[in-house]
């Protein structure tokens, strides 16, 4: 079912911002140990990974506000709380004619 994406914001740790785009992506945390020893038709054989990734969030919001490298904090998403989050990346782009626009990149613990 669609879903209207108008009215997302996102806070970190107490501040609140106005999104123009988010992509929340994650992985599953398993191996591929498929080998070619294997029967033809068999299922790939998976295993737990040693590390395990975390979830990642790239937002695109509105403001002169940067997020701070290194920050951790809670994240929420349309009122709805991710966990902890960490500041990977963060910017801030001034152009002709726009807004003011910033990007921040967070890993979820």
């Amino acid at each position: 079912m669609a879903a209207d994406s108008q009215g997302t914001n996102f806070v970190f740790s107490g501040s609140t911002y106005t999104v123009t785009n988010i992509q929340i992506s994650g992985s599953v945390n398993e191996l591929d140990a498929s080998h070619l020893g294997q029967a033809s038709g068999s299922k790939r054989l998976l295993q737990a990974a040693a590390l395990q990734e975390s979830d990642e969030i790239t937002v695109d919001y509105l403001g002169t506000t940067l997020v701070t490298r290194g920050a951790t904090g809670t994240l929420t998403v349309a009122g709805s709380s991710l966990g902890t989050a960490t500041c990977y990346s963060s910017s801030l782009t001034y152009a002709v004619g726009e807004l003011v626009k910033g990007n921040a990149t967070f890993k979820v613990s």
